[in-house]
């Protein structure tokens, strides 16, 4: 209990310093307690160059003072516009977690303990730190295979940081337990997103999963010649060690030198924007941290991406509800993206259509004729997410997450290229693909997917009698009071019925679906040849 307090103690003071409270005694209703209070618990007085900051900065700032959990709550609350406010979330979507170093010597010890073996038994030439966060850091080396000496960066968990944060995640969890019997502080769900992020951080904290995200990104885009995904060095991977293919680009934050290698800055700002679509609505899974830091720029104009602690995913139903709403607001169909919430059972039944349709009407006109560098895809979103309160709906984490990814695309994008149209560039890619979804190939597979289920259960049918026939071959012997034998043909009889029907439902929508699709094949073909 002792400990619990002097941590909460610490958060006081930090946040007094950063004159973070004055937003909490917004929301509360005895406001005179709460200064009285925080003032006897943190006598210590406001920093003075934060007056005049932005909330959101001011807030980052805290939490890099507090530490790692504080540094990657920040990171995930950033995605909570519907909690924060959306001004607060884009200030904090920048927050960057970059902490001291720790020595060589440790780093080498933990790669020992990993590995069972001496460091030169598996890297050469290890080096000095090149950069250093919250969670981890990463050294430059090298590893044989065969006769040569193939560059890597070597990824290593912080010592004691998983002892580390999972006390502090516990500190939290009781904390916010705490604040949440006051009901000013309920409505903010603190304790629900203290647990959504230790459920994220553990992935954080076993570098195998991040390993495993880089190589399903890599499998999605193996034909995105623009975008590349270092190779991982599996046989190099822990828990706590994680080898990747050392890349060779220039930072995407150095501008001035990509001028000066002639570097296309307008397409690679182009791609970087298709490539972000591509993952987010083709394939559902996206780089959810793909900042200036996380991107390098190769020889070829083409981008690469590092670190996938962060990765977003949105299942299918969401991918065509994103794509379709892009591509409603592109072609000012405001009705159209109305009756897509309403059948993707966003809207409740009380809640009118043309009304919501009037709603985002609001924010897609005035942007019509705004200068291409002055419209943001991410702001409609944050626009749209902020109409859906007032209608009573509820978004996923994963579509606020997306947003969130959106704006920090949008904004590296902007540094490559000030005039990039995202409507212009996005309206191909989100066409070409919902063409591809509703069209009649993908239809077919769908319809393959099914048939392929319906013939998995088949084989099940004769199984179940059998098992049906034993268990009236007990009931026999035990010798209970009715004609088993009577009821156990009567049974099987029945069952055989009931087989004998699922046959002929199965055979009938076989050739249901076989006439359907000889009927769109020829539908085609006419097509082709008028």
């Amino acid at each position: 209990m002792i400990a619990n307090f002097l941590f909460f103690l610490k958060i006081i003071r930090v946040f007094k310093r950063h004159n973070i409270l004055i937003l909490i005694e917004k929301n509360i209703r005895y406001k005179i307690l709460f200064k009285l209070f925080t003032f006897i618990l943190a006598p210590i007085t406001l920093d003075k160059s934060k007056k005049g900051t932005a909330d959101g900065i001011r807030i980052s700032s805290a939490l890099n003072e507090l530490g790692p959990s504080f540094i990657k709550l920040g990171q995930l609350i950033s995605t909570r516009p519907d909690i924060i406010g959306n001004e607060i979330a884009e200030d904090m979507a920048m927050l960057r977690d970059n902490l001291p170093p720790f020595s060589r010597i440790e780093a080498v010890n933990i790669i020992e303990e990993q590995f069972g073996r001496k460091i030169e038994s598996i890297f050469q030439n290890f080096g000095e730190p090149i950069a250093a966060a919250s969670i981890a850091q990463v050294h430059f080396a090298e590893i044989k295979e065969g006769e040569k000496n193939i560059p890597v960066a070597v990824k290593i968990l912080r010592p004691n940081i998983i002892e580390t944060i999972d006390d502090e995640m516990n500190r939290l969890d009781w904390l916010t337990g705490f604040l949440e019997n006051f009901s000013e502080l309920k409505r903010l769900q603190l304790n629900s997103v203290i647990k959504k992020a230790k459920e994220i951080i553990r992935f954080e904290l076993d570098l195998r999963y991040e390993a495993a995200a880089a190589s399903e990104l890599k499998e999605n885009t193996k034909n995105d010649h623009s975008f590349y995904v270092p190779e991982i060095h599996w046989e190099y991977v822990t828990k706590k060690v994680l080898t990747i293919e050392r890349i060779d680009g220039t930072p995407a934050d150095k501008i001035e030198i990509l001028k000066e290698k002639k570097v296309d800055l307008v397409k690679v700002a182009n791609s970087l924007i298709v490539n972000f679509l591509n993952q987010a609505i083709r394939d559902g899974y996206f780089h959810a941290d793909l900042h200036q830091g996380n991107l390098f720029i190769g020889e070829n104009n083409n981008l690469i991406a590092v670190d996938f602690g962060i990765m977003g995913r949105l299942d299918k139903k969401n991918r065509r509800f994103l794509a379709e709403i892009i591509f409603g607001f592109i072609s000012q169909d405001y009705l159209k993206i109305a009756q897509i919430h309403k059948e993707a059972g966003l809207i409740d039944n009380d809640q009118s259509v043309d009304d919501f349709s009037q709603a985002l009407r609001s924010i897609g006109e005035p942007i019509i004729n705004l200068k291409a560098k002055d419209i943001s895809m991410g702001r409609v979103l944050v626009q749209l997410f902020d109409i859906t309160k007032q209608f009573n709906m509820s978004l996923q984490p994963q579509l606020l997450l997306l947003q969130k990814t959106m704006i920090i695309i949008e904004g590296v994008a902007r540094k490559f290229n000030p005039e990039i149209n995202f409507w212009e560039i996005s309206k191909p890619e989100i066409e070409k693909w919902l063409k591809d979804e509703l069209g009649p190939i993908t239809k077919l597979k769908e319809t393959g997917k099914v048939l392929e289920a319906l013939a998995r259960k088949v084989p099940d049918i004769p199984d179940f009698l059998d098992r049906a026939e034993g268990a009236f071959d007990f009931i026999a012997e035990s010798k209970l009071k009715f004609d088993a034998d009577k009821i156990r043909r009567k049974s099987r009889k029945n069952l055989l019925g009931i087989t004998s029907g699922a046959i002929v439902i199965l055979i009938t929508a076989i050739l249901l679906i076989k006439i359907y699709i000889i009927n769109t094949l020829l539908f085609y073909i006419c097509l082709l040849y008028t």
